[in-house]
């Protein structure tokens, strides 16, 4: 079972790979992600005193070549792990074992003559970079590439020279000032933020909820989405959405592809095609709007229609409501057969009851035979109103 430790400021018990290593084998204080939840870095000043508190040594040479590997790689998803850790694994190394933190200035010292001259050398070469890159000689790709992290850090891309006339307005007006832009957050309450925030996550910005709220709601009008699956689903899909955005703006092309493949997947899941929902629109009206214009298109049913063919069905059912209703108010011996027709299921009741005590003779079967050819006289002259021939 793997040994747990207890962050003092999260709270929470983990495993202890989740916290640094004093030199001396025991475990930090805090876990990784609250210790270094506030380091900036490009901020010495935002994590030496770390290096202090674990004993090592601060060499800038060393912590700037981990940043701008980071940096690099993707300079929107570094945090306080990115470099940190990494830096602490290599003053593991042999050659900086020996050193703790009390060796940074002399350390420093040793490399200070060096580091300057290397400094005014890159300071020179940039230079000389950023104003190939506005008088459009190298693109963007070469300014990278050539510049320093740092100076990328710290100062925007300048706006490269692409051939036009200084006195162009259109060049000068070429991108607006972010003064004009909207805010489109500004016009949210709390009351809107606390909701937002419960619904997509509070790590989101305003300006992200309002983008993932438009997306769901196209979503939700869009296709018919009922089931507590398919909405957690949509929720997916709305903040990949948004992911992808991020993703391709920043120019993070493989991080917009594996984001594609993703969208795609949840897309195939719950069925958010166009292809399924024009099957869906063509199978049902869920509209007052859609039934509205069909009525427009065909035209208004009469209210009391004559001229439909009625089916067998219809056919049916009106002849025996027809039958029913004679036989009960035009025929006025119905009653009669009913009552003769008791009598003799009572009397056959009887006979077989009394079958075992009783044996037939005789002037019994012509006794029945008799009353059988009364009751059939009787039965034609009520039904005909004459005597049978």
């Amino acid at each position: 079972m793997a040994e747990t430790s207890y962050c003092e400021k999260c709270g929470k018990s983990m495993n202890d790979d989740n916290f640094y290593t004093y030199k001396d084998g025991r475990k930090t204080e805090f876990c990784k992600k609250c210790l270094t939840m506030h380091i900036d870095n490009f901020d010495p000043d935002t994590f030496t005193w770390l290096l202090e508190k674990m004993d090592v040594p601060y060499i800038p040479e060393e912590w700037n070549v981990l940043r701008d590997k980071a940096y690099a790689k993707d300079p929107y998803k570094m945090n306080g792990m990115s470099v940190f850790g990494k830096y602490l694994s290599k003053m593991k190394l042999k050659q900086w074992k020996q050193y703790g933190w009390e060796d940074t200035e002399r350390l420093r010292q040793l490399n200070e003559e060096k580091r300057l001259a290397h400094e005014a050398e890159i300071a020179e070469r940039e230079a000389l970079v950023k104003e190939r890159f506005e008088r459009g000689e190298i693109n963007e790709a070469q300014y990278k590439t050539l510049m320093n992290t740092e100076a990328q850090h710290r100062a925007p891309l300048p706006a490269p020279n692409i051939g036009m006339p200084a006195a162009n307005a259109f060049q000068e007006n070429l991108f607006l000032d972010e003064s004009e832009l909207i805010d489109p957050s500004s016009e949210l309450t709390h009351d809107d933020k606390v909701y937002l925030a419960m619904k997509w996550g509070r790590l989101y910005k305003p300006n992200d909820w309002i983008d993932l709220e438009k997306n769901y709601n196209e979503m939700m009008n869009s296709f018919d989405i009922q089931d507590a699956d398919t909405i957690n689903t949509l929720k997916l899909l709305c903040k990949t959405n948004l992911k992808m955005n991020q993703a391709i703006d920043c120019g993070d092309l493989d991080g917009y592809q594996k984001l594609a493949r993703v969208s795609e997947s949840l897309r195939k899941t719950a069925k958010f095609t166009a292809a399924q929902n024009k099957e869906q629109k063509n199978d049902f009206v869920d509209s007052i709007g859609e039934i509205v214009a069909i009525c427009e298109r065909e035209g208004f049913i009469e209210r009391y229609p004559t001229d439909i063919p009625k089916d067998t069905v219809d056919k049916t059912l009106s002849d025996m409501s027809n039958y029913v209703y004679k036989l009960v108010t035009q025929d006025l011996g119905f009653g009669q057969q009913i009552e003769d027709a008791l009598k003799k299921i009572q009397i056959q009741k009887e006979m077989n009851e009394n079958a075992d005590d009783y044996e037939l003779e005789d002037e019994d079967y012509a006794d029945y035979y008799e009353n059988n050819a009364e009751q059939k006289a009787k039965d034609m002259k009520t039904m005909y109103g004459e005597d049978e021939d």
